[in-house]
């Protein structure tokens, strides 16, 4: 039987403000599925949130940092670290406190780091103590749940779990069952899932995270990845090799071509995407905690170039963080309706090659001009890197779906502010 592992970036607009859904754990103890709201974030200090505008765009706009964890607004943007956010408020009691946790589409848990946490990263407010919430309750290692799929495994009579990831990172520790309330949407889970980590090595947490949040829709054990998606296109997951440097938690996609309209950009070859030998970056992967896509910089520039040839002779403006700015006129924005990017992906088995269509709507963002008041500019939500990344932001409305046991990614349009497809 497959192991299906569907996950769905759902983008609800709510009274113009953009909002990022995932799943989060389903088990026998939390009784059914449930959705955890999620916040782009800009890092510490940054105060920027992002807003569909009337004309379909986005406009990116600074706002007052303590909505980050009341969950007033969402916020998606390009610029400082950092990357999807989940704000939870963990455990009842003493112990009860708001912690912010990074959203992971390859994390098989959601875990934070709990008292004793020895080696543990720095992370904004105190280290969670189970002992202190009258909630918390182990799980026991014969629990159903228990099991590998789930990044568990039976340790005697608990049940543990073991986060390896990039750089090193290795995260040890055990699984209880807790009292969560999703601060965005302010939805209480009575036995929620969670991994307590006790020892943390070398987990990125910019000093803010407590941990990781698994950005997973479904997990199940039957059913057919594409069954629910009758307009799927298919590519395969490329499996990690140690010896070209990859991150083994990554998912790698086989990318090798770019168009802007209907138009194959022939600068771009499918070269410039492979996996390095000397694990110095190269290959594609799929992360929702990067913001905006990270183009492999030979690329890139091929991209940029094609989108500014098409917007020439307009005037081109300098903004710290992306590539590409130009002034806003209608007319301009009229030709970036035009334009859309889509990413080829070499096809599975037999199958056509699949083609991810990024709308204009997520590839322009409208930026206040820092040097002329109420002006605005439009920014390419890309910019170059050592390695591809699809980042968040071009993933909206988009339903993905990956098949780990046939190492294939599916992936079709959606409206995911409907979340209308079921995932066994």
């Amino acid at each position: 039987m497959k192991l299906i592992a569907g996950f769905a970036l759902i983008a609800a607009l709510l009274t113009h403000h953009l909002s990022l859904n995932a799943g989060a754990f389903n088990d026998s103890s939390a009784g059914g599925g449930l959705s955890l709201g999620l916040i782009a974030n800009h890092g510490e200090g940054s105060g920027y949130s992002t807003r569909r505008g009337s004309d379909g765009f986005l406009y990116l706009r600074r706002q007052d940092d303590s909505r980050l964890l009341s969950g007033a607004a969402s916020v998606i943007g390009p610029e400082a670290n950092g990357g999807a956010v989940v704000v939870l408020r963990v455990g009842t009691g003493a112990a009860q406190h708001d912690y912010s946790l990074k959203a992971d589409a390859t994390s098989r848990l959601t875990w934070i780091q709990c008292a004793p946490c020895v080696p543990h990263a720095p992370q904004s407010g105190p280290i969670f103590d189970p002992k202190a919430s009258p909630t918390s309750r182990l799980v026991v290692g014969a629990n159903p749940i228990c099991v590998p799929a789930y990044g568990m495994q039976p340790a005697g009579d608990h049940c543990a779990f073991h986060v390896a990831g990039p750089g090193g990172m290795s995260v040890h520790g055990y699984v209880h069952l807790e009292h969560v309330v999703d601060r965005h949407s302010r939805s209480p889970f009575e036995s929620f899932v969670l991994g307590c980590s006790h020892s943390t090595v070398h987990f990125q947490s910019h000093g803010q995270y407590a941990g990781v949040a698994r950005h997973a829709a479904r997990v199940g054990w039957h059913g057919s990845p594409t069954a629910s998606l009758p307009l799927a296109l298919t590519t395969s997951i490329l499996p990690p090799a140690a010896v070209l440097g990859d991150d083994p938690a990554a998912y790698y996609v086989d990318l090798v071509g770019v168009s802007m309209g209907a138009k194959r950009l022939e600068g771009i070859r499918p070269e410039m995407f492979a996996r390095r030998r000397d694990g110095e970056g190269g290959g594609c992967v799929i992360d929702l905690g990067t913001r905006v896509t990270k183009m492999a910089e030979e690329a890139y520039r091929v991209v940029e170039e094609a989108v500014w040839s098409e917007l020439q002779p307009v005037m081109r403006v300098e903004r710290h963080g992306y590539g590409l700015c130009v002034r806003v006129t209608e007319q301009i924005k009229g030709r970036l309706r035009s334009m859309p990017i889509s990413l080829h992906f070499a096809a599975a088995e037999k199958e056509e090659e699949a083609t991810l269509v990024v709308s204009p709507a997520q590839l322009y963002l409208m930026v206040d001009d820092e040097r002329q008041a109420g002006q605005q500019i439009a920014c390419l939500a890309m910019v170059p890197g050592r390695r591809t990344i699809i980042g968040a932001l071009q993933q909206m409305d988009t339903r993905f779906v990956f098949d780990l046991e046939g190492a294939k990614l599916s992936f079709a349009p959606e409206s995911c502010i409907e979340d209308t497809v079921q995932v066994d």
